[in-house]
């Protein structure tokens, strides 16, 4: 499984990184809102993130229809248009699934998101999506079953072949890493409270002190 933060904040992003187990940084507009970052900043952000280590850095556009997102999502891939780890997302919205297929046909890899249908993901995969982004904590907000939800979609994606990844987000407790992996979920993003607790273990805890305190005393 490939984890990443689900952020925009400069300082939670690389703390991240520096774990050597988070694999990139998923953002939106509401996530660059929260943290202060405005449009124009957010290729200093792209460079930041990149240099600090990150492999794929998503990205979200703006617009509503579809020659807007392309244009945008193709502004979006040039911020690192030499090694393409910039991942466009875009809404799933008649107008996203006309932009992806564009964009995908120039080569460029795209995240659909705010996918909530197993039918969503049967035409992420007709559009030639990189990614469906599935927001778990909504489901269980609205009432469904969010780990059924995508156990039925990835059960979709391996039916029909497909290299298509599911991107479960908003995850709001870290054992349910541990179910999506039994799923064979591919990525995961986690935001920054969540990351932190991955590693919380009192045995391992009680395990490292013994040893430390053994250590001192051989000394």
């Amino acid at each position: 499984m490939r984890i990443y933060v689900d952020s925009a904040e400069r300082d939670a992003i690389q703390a991240a990184l520096a774990t050597g187990w988070v694999e990139g940084v998923t953002t939106n507009p509401t996530l660059l809102l929260r943290a202060g970052v405005q449009a124009a900043d957010v290729p200093r952000l792209v460079r930041d993130t990149l240099a600090g280590g990150a492999r794929e850095m998503h990205l979200q556009t703006y617009a509503e229809d579809a020659a807007g997102i392309v244009a945008e999502g193709r502004a979006l891939a040039a911020l690192d248009a030499v090694r393409g780890r910039v991942v466009v997302k875009i809404l799933a919205t008649p107008a996203g699934y006309v932009a992806a297929r564009q964009l995908v046909a120039r080569g460029l890899r795209v995240t659909l998101t705010a996918v909530y249908t197993v039918r969503q993901v049967i035409l992420a995969d007709a559009v030639g999506a990189a990614y469906v982004a599935v927001y778990l904590g909504r489901v269980r907000d609205a009432g469904g079953d969010p780990l059924a939800l995508v156990g039925a979609m990835q059960q979709a994606i391996r039916a029909a072949g497909s290299p298509l990844a599911i991107l479960a987000a908003s995850v709001r407790e870290s054992t349910e890493i541990e179910a999506l992996a039994l799923l064979g979920i591919a990525t995961v993003t986690l935001p920054p409270a969540v990351l932190g607790t991955l590693l919380d273990a009192p045995a391992t805890a009680a395990a490292a002190a013994t040893f430390s305190r053994d250590a001192r005393a051989i000394q």
